[in-house]
């Protein structure tokens, strides 16, 4: 599903001066009600042709604003968990944040819990692949899948919802946004929610390796469902810095394990959040 990014414009709080000059001084207070008496050429056309001489002023002082459109950079995203109950034992080590660090065709997903647990994403939307790794403790390990097993697992871990284009932009994290209704046909598969992304963050086919995979933009808020835990992500900053290389890369001292031990590990540690 293709997608394109409306663009928006505002006029703002802006004072325009228009001077009209006049070859033939008028010797009247009211000037202005002589010169229309006087001159045939002051007709609605006259007045036609200034008016839309103002909306082109206006259009064109303002043809350079939008988002800006990046290929590299980060953005951070809170976290909150919808439907849980606060005050829970466990609430301090739950993942608060997540950091999407992007480089055009490669991006890597980072979350951690209370310097304890951290998990990576990485994403090669290139030669589609995804890389998980975990590290929990002195756990450090890590798998990584091509296209055929990760459609597999998406199928078997998530459901695909439908996506209903939701008139109107809102801005999230100083960019403007289009929006979709995220549909699902069973109750069981989570609450319906509302999906805000722009295609002005280009990261050729993001979504490829998750649920949303018929949208081809970079989403800025969505809900995620996973390990018994339902997850919102909204962006709350989003920088075009430069990107290490070795944010794509794994450490040597991580160990390379099946994607069915990875999912083990996952399931454990989260089942203590339910």
């Amino acid at each position: 599903m293709s997608l394109k990014t409306k663009k928006t414009q505002r006029l703002g709080n802006k004072k325009l001066y228009l001077c009209l000059p006049f070859a033939t001084p008028v010797k009247t207070s009211n000037w202005m009600t002589c010169y229309m008496k006087n001159n045939r050429l002051f007709n609605f056309g006259f007045l036609a042709t200034i008016a839309s001489s103002l909306v082109l002023f206006f259009l064109g002082c303002n043809s350079g604003e939008g988002n800006p459109k990046i290929d590299e950079g980060t953005i951070s995203y809170e976290i909150s968990y919808p439907g849980r109950p606060e005050g829970g034992m466990l609430d301090g080590v739950l993942p608060r944040e997540m950091k999407m660090q992007f480089q055009k065709s490669r991006y890597v997903n980072t979350i951690s819990a209370a310097g304890m647990f951290e998990s990576k994403l990485i994403a090669d939307c290139k030669a589609k692949t995804v890389t998980f790794t975990f590290n929990f403790g002195p756990k450090k390990i890590y798998a990584t899948i091509p296209e055929a097993v990760a459609d597999s697992l998406l199928n078997a871990q998530f459901s695909i919802p439908n996506l209903i284009d939701v008139r109107g932009m809102e801005e999230v994290a100083g960019y403007d946004c289009e929006r979709t209704f995220a549909v699902f046909d069973q109750l069981e598969d989570g609450p319906d929610f509302e999906v805000k992304f722009t295609s002005d963050i280009q990261i050729s086919n993001p979504n490829w390796c998750n649920q949303f995979k018929y949208l081809e933009a970079v989403m800025l808020e969505y809900e995620v469902k996973q390990y018994g835990l339902r997850l919102k992500l909204k962006a709350k900053e989003i920088n075009s810095d430069p990107v290490n290389g070795n944010a794509f890369e794994i450490s040597q001292d991580f160990k390379k394990v099946s994607i069915a031990e990875m999912i083990y590990e996952f399931e454990e540690v989260f089942k203590n959040f339910q």
